[in-house]
């Protein structure tokens, strides 16, 4: 039984985890293209030079949740695999 509450937690942590990585990135995404709009707005010409950035950050923003996830994965493999 105390080994099915561990997994249970694990999965629980890896889940808010997942919650919080999920928000901080829409929040970041929504930042980015806020700045990428203002920016071209001010100056349209350096259009092609923006878009480039944004699409660096947004990447690296999103690489953030997708290696949360891969170690929330591990952690709940971790803690479910029973040791002998």
């Amino acid at each position: 039984m105390n080994h099915a509450v561990a997994v249970a937690a694990a999965m629980v942590a890896a889940g808010i985890a997942l919650g919080g990585g999920a928000i901080g990135a829409a929040i970041g995404d929504g930042l980015v293209g806020s700045a990428w709009i203002q920016g071209v707005s001010r100056q349209p010409e350096l259009e092609g030079r923006l878009r480039t950035n944004m699409f660096l950050i947004v990447g690296l923003v999103e690489a953030m949740y997708f290696i949360n996830l891969a170690l929330g994965f591990v952690f709940i493999y971790a803690i479910g695999t029973p040791v002998s």
